[in-house]
């Protein structure tokens, strides 16, 4: 089994779109036994967060497998429409507006006379009115990691003073530990994570970060691995 890990999407439809060209046309892509891992981040920043939703579940539909991890900025999302968290005012900064205008709606028409619950909770239930169930089912049921013999695959990465097996949610989710980024950083199994963009792919002995930046770089990156070897293909839109 091939797998090929996808890093953080922002809302760029055409890169993806344009990705998911490459890697279903792959010579080596087996339709029934390889496997597509999205490292999360598929909303904010970028114009088109429903648009990416939609491309993601029509490889589904179309019996490609896949696996959907939760990227922090989708924490955002679950935690405003499911935890019921007034957390807007913090979201804002990270490119809200630029995700429910994808859905048809405009923030300002709801938080132009301030950040009050009532205000907050009209907003939740126009958005959750807005969004197909498929859709709120995709973030529903996002993974915090997903684990082979060989490879770890993560959002953002681990925290290295931990065993692997005691990382948390926020570790998976937000890490820049220092250590964690150093060249000569060791763990029991590779990481593959995304998060923190980079100009090019880091391709490290035990750490992979395929976050090259799409938002700004107009570059989506994914990597192709196999358990039964040590290969790694790099492929871009």
């Amino acid at each position: 089994m091939n797998i090929y890990a996808i890093g953080d999407i922002h809302g760029c439809l055409g890169e993806l779109t344009s990705l998911h060209k490459k890697i279903l046309a792959n010579d080596k892509f087996d339709v029934k036994k390889d496997l597509i891992i999205y490292l999360g981040d598929y909303i904010d920043r970028g114009k088109n967060s429903k648009g990416v939703i939609n491309q993601i579940l029509k490889l589904k539909n179309n019996k490609i497998n896949t696996i959907n991890l939760m990227g922090n900025h989708d924490e955002f999302m679950i935690d405003f429409l499911f935890n019921k968290k007034n957390n807007i005012e913090n979201w804002i900064n990270f490119g809200l507006d630029q995700t429910i205008r994808s859905y048809g709606i405009e923030i300002v028409d709801f938080i132009k006379d301030g950040f009050e619950d009532n205000i907050i909770d009209k907003l939740r239930n126009s958005l959750l009115e807005k969004m197909d169930e498929d859709h709120i089912n995709f973030f529903k049921n996002l993974e915090l990691f997903f684990e082979t013999e060989k490879y770890l695959f993560v959002h953002a990465g681990i925290d290295p003073k931990k065993k692997l097996e005691d990382q948390n949610k926020k570790d998976f989710l937000w890490s820049r530990s220092k250590d964690f980024f150093n060249k000569d950083f060791k763990s029991k199994k590779i990481i593959v994570h995304g998060h923190t963009p980079e100009p090019e792919t880091v391709n490290h002995l035990f750490r992979i970060n395929i976050d090259t930046g799409c938002f700004f770089s107009g570059k989506l990156t994914s990597v192709c691995l196999n358990d039964t070897d040590d290969s790694r293909v790099f492929i871009s839109n």
